[in-house]
């Protein structure tokens, strides 16, 4: 990373330990999500059925027979965890509201470093909570204590905020951004890839509790760099100063509401935004019981390579060609290309009967998770600089409301089907990502008809001239 004077800030080596903390976030949170939606199957089993076969550790039988005690006990346990499964995220993500909606305009004004350690406290607590439920082997519902204190914090989507805001004060506007921001995708692929490979091996190697405490150890690392490593974005008189909280929320969405010239662009973007994540946030929980259940009956190993492949394909591979798409195509073209990904592979999965077909849904759909780098890179540059804080959090907010919507009604949807037909919710899914197209075509004919600058940073000594230069 090469040192980059700019108005926004100076981009150092120390500035990188911003995709460190991210990385091992990202790795903690999709481990222990992958951990507890496995463990739930495990103990549901055991409480509800505890003299089935199926109770035990070493079945491997499969029987896609509807009138078997066997697919009737594996039906049931399914819905149940699906159910409980809406509670977990109800819990998360309600807290996770409220807190995300002020914590960027917070950021503005105390600085990245501090609320990005609150955030990372919290989530450290909540794995720590969680251990000990494992430990204990005490009622599955009680990881609803252990979620409401991530949600407190902001969890997974206020951390992530923090963290693109951090980026936007150390560049500049245009193409550079662009790219940092999906290199910071690209490190948080690789912790949530590693954390699908070695899940499987993690929970049949040592067992759950081992596998939660590998949790608790990398939130606990997350957090140490953040409070000893991670430098702070901006100098301190570039903080702005004393506002409410009710101010800092309103600045949270001040963007889609106040009368501007690129009012509608704003309003585009977060609707595809949202409805995009609509589209994928809730594929992790169902697809966990989805792979559990008949005719795949995978065991832990197999479902953490799928994660696994499935993130490295999108968040890694597919991002790694952004540099080559950019000189091409613009932002929201590569959206476009993004929703079309979507759309094919999401089919193939509401379809898919056996390993192979379920396998390939990863290559199809590489580029699925590129619509979050592009449309968060297209509302940062809409933004003047002293601002970026408040506009994440208003997408934070976006992103949570999209993950409880899109969890619990994903949820919802396969405990209704999967009796009938489990394929329905990814045709759900489907339809979302053809939806996000659709807007960002919009998008793309309203961005044709005129060209905007972002509003001069108000705390920036910027010369309007250097202003005009900068093109979305």
């Amino acid at each position: 990373m090469d040192k980059h004077h700019n108005q926004h800030g100076s981009l150092r080596w120390s500035h990188g330990f911003l995709a460190l903390v991210l990385m091992l976030f990202l790795f903690a949170f999709l481990l222990s999500s992958l951990v507890m939606s496995q463990y739930i199957v495990h103990h549901l089993q055991k409480d509800m059925f505890p003299n089935s076969t199926l109770s035990s550790s070493n079945v491997t039988t499969c029987n896609a027979n509807k009138s078997t005690e066997e697919y009737r006990e594996r039906t049931a346990v399914q819905k149940t965890a699906a159910e409980l499964n809406i509670y977990i995220k109800l819990v998360e993500n309600l807290p996770a509201l409220v807190t995300s909606s002020i914590i960027g305009g917070l950021s503005d004004r105390f600085g990245r470093t501090r609320l990005l350690t609150l955030t990372t406290t919290c989530f450290f607590l909540s794995t720590c909570v969680f251990s000990v439920i494992v430990y204990l082997e005490i009622n599955v519902y009680y990881f609803l204590v252990s979620t409401i204190l991530n949600g407190i914090g902001g969890g997974m989507y206020s951390a992530l905020a923090i963290g693109f805001a951090y980026i936007s004060d150390i560049t500049s506007h245009g193409k550079q951004r662009t790219l940092m921001i999906t290199v910071l995708e690209a490190s948080i692929g690789i912790g949530a890839s590693l954390s699908g490979f070695v899940s499987g091996f993690i929970i049949e190697g040592i067992g759950f509790f081992y596998a939660s405490v590998c949790v608790c150890a990398a939130s606990a690392c997350s957090l140490l760099v953040v409070v000893f490593l991670l430098p702070n974005s901006r100098p301190p008189e570039l903080l702005l100063s004393r506002t409410s909280l009710l101010d800092n929320a309103r600045a949270s969405f001040a963007f889609y509401f106040r009368a501007s010239p690129m009012r509608l662009k704003y309003i585009l973007a977060i609707t595809a935004f949202m409805v995009g994540s609509f589209s994928l946030l809730g594929k992790p929980s169902v697809g966990v019981l989805y792979q559990l259940n008949v005719p795949f009956c995978w065991t832990s190993v197999k479902v953490g390579y799928y994660a696994a492949i499935s993130i490295s394909t999108s968040m890694i591979i597919g991002v790694a060609i952004v540099k080559f798409l950019q000189k091409f195509f613009a932002e929201e073209t590569i959206g476009i290309f993004s929703g079309i990904s979507g759309l094919i592979s999401s089919t193939v999965e509401a379809f898919a009967v056996n390993d192979a077909m379920l396998f390939s849904v990863p290559a199809i759909g590489f580029l699925n998770t590129l619509l979050y780098p592009m449309i968060r890179s297209i509302l940062s540059k809409l933004t003047p600089a002293d601002r970026q804080g408040a506009l994440f959090a208003g997408v934070a907010v976006a992103e949570i409301v999209a993950n409880l919507g899109s969890n619990v009604g994903a949820s919802a949807i396969y405990s209704a089907t999967v009796d009938t037909y489990r394929g329905s919710v990814y045709l759900v899914f489907a339809s979302l990502s053809f939806l996000t197209t659709c807007l960002l075509l919009m998008y793309r004919i309203t961005k044709g008809r005129s060209k905007t600058v972002p509003i001069a940073d108000k705390t920036l000594d910027v010369p309007d001239t250097q202003i005009q230069e900068e093109k979305l």
